[in-house]
C-alpha cells in the first residue's frame, strides 16, 4: 500500500463496522438539519461544508504521519485542485478568527460570573453574589470593579448587556446589579449561542472518539446516560425538567467551584482545557424513515427500487 493510500485507509478494514459508523454519523447530523433549514443553507453549502471538513482534517491526519500536508499533497489525496485546497484554507482562517471571538466572549463571560461568585471581594462568606453598584460614591462594591478582576475585554455596557439578555443579572432601583444566575446560556441573536452549538457538540463527539480509540494507557473518559423505560406525559417531561434543572446545575456549580479551588495544584502553562457538561435530550422515534420509504414503495415509486 503506498504512503498516500496507507494515510487515507489504514491496514485493517471492517466493512461492517465502517457501514455501522457512516450511519451513526448520519444520526448523529440529523438533529443539525432542522438548524440548516432554519438559516437557509442550500444542498451545496451543505457538501462544501463536508468537503471543506474533510480537507482539513485530512491535513491533520497527514501531519500525524510525519508528512508535510503541502496544498499539492492534498489535493492529489483528495481529488480536487491546488488552487481548490488553497481556497478551502484561506477560508478557513476567517471563520476561525470570527469563531475564536464568539468563544473568547462566551468563556469571559463566563469566567466573570464565577468570579462574582466565587471571589470573597464580591461575595459572601456563603458564596452569594453581591449586588454591584453601578455609580460611584457609596461605600458599595462596583460593577467596574468585577469587570477589572475578571479580566474582561468587554466593555461595561458589552457586559450588562450580555448578562440582563440572557437572564444572568438584573437591575435594581437604577444603581445596583444583582446577578440571578451563575451560568451564561446564550439567549436571542448573539452569536456565541450559535458557536456554543459547536463546542458542545464537538466536546460530545470528541468525548465519544476519545473512548473508542484510546490506547492502553489513556484514561477513559466519563460518559453516562440515561433515558425513561416509559413514555412521559407532558407533564411527566416537564417534572423531570425541573429536577435536571435543580440537581444538575448544583452539581455543575459544586464542580466548578472545586476545580477553581484547585488551580494552584493543577495549573500547568502548557496544559490542556478539559470540562464538563450536562444536557436532557429528547430520544426521537427511529421508525418514521422506515414507514416514509414502505409508502413510497407501496405507491410504485422507482426511486426506491433496487433496481435505480
Amino acid at each position: 500500500m503506498s504512503g498516500i493510500a496507507a494515510t487515507l485507509r489504514p491496514a485493517f478494514d471492517n466493512e461492517e463496522e465502517r457501514a455501522v459508523f457512516l450511519d451513526a454519523l448520519e444520526e448523529s447530523l440529523r438533529p443539525l438539519m432542522r438548524v440548516v433549514f432554519r438559516y437557509g443553507v442550500t444542498y451545496q453549502e451543505l457538501l462544501e461544508v463536508m468537503r471543506a471538513l474533510y480537507i482539513y482534517s485530512l491535513r491533520d491526519r497527514v501531519e500525524e504521519h510525519e508528512q508535510s500536508p503541502t496544498a499539492s499533497r492534498l489535493a492529489l489525496m483528495a481529488g480536487i485542485t491546488k488552487g481548490e485546497v488553497q481556497e478551502l484554507f484561506e477560508r478557513r482562517a476567517i471563520k476561525a478568527q470570527l469563531r475564536a471571538q464568539a468563544n473568547r466572549r462566551l468563556d469571559q463571560l463566563s469566567l466573570l460570573l464565577a468570579k462574582w461568585h466565587d471571589d470573597p471581594q464580591f461575595s459572601t462568606p456563603y458564596g452569594a453574589p453581591l449586588d454591584l453598584s453601578l455609580e460611584k460614591g457609596d461605600s458599595f462594591k462596583l460593577f467596574d470593579e468585577l469587570l477589572l478582576a475578571s479580566g474582561t475585554e468587554l466593555s461595561r455596557d458589552e457586559a450588562i448587556e450580555a448578562l440582563l439578555l440572557n437572564k444572568c443579572a438584573e437591575i435594581h432601583s437604577a444603581s445596583f446589579i444583582r446577578c440571578v444566575s451563575r451560568s451564561y446560556f446564550p439567549k436571542g441573536k448573539d452569536l456565541s449561542r450559535v458557536a456554543r452549538l459547536a463546542r458542545l457538540g464537538k466536546a460530545l463527539n470528541s468525548t465519544y472518539v476519545h473512548n473508542l480509540f484510546r490506547g492502553a494507557d489513556d484514561p477513559s473518559y466519563f460518559e453516562a446516560s440515561l433515558i425513561s423505560d416509559f413514555a412521559l406525559s407532558t407533564h411527566g417531561r416537564n417534572s423531570v425538567l425541573r429536577q435536571v434543572r435543580d440537581d444538575g446545575q448544583e452539581f455543575i456549580n459544586g464542580f466548578d467551584r472545586w476545580i477553581s479551588s484547585k488551580r494552584t495544584e493543577f495549573e500547568k502553562s502548557d496544559g490542556e482545557r478539559f470540562g464538563v457538561t450536562a444536557f436532557f435530550f429528547h430520544q426521537e422515534e427511529e421508525s418514521a424513515d422506515i414507514a416514509y420509504v414502505h409508502r413510497l414503495v407501496t405507491e410504485g415509486r422507482s426511486e426506491f427500487s433496487t433496481g435505480a
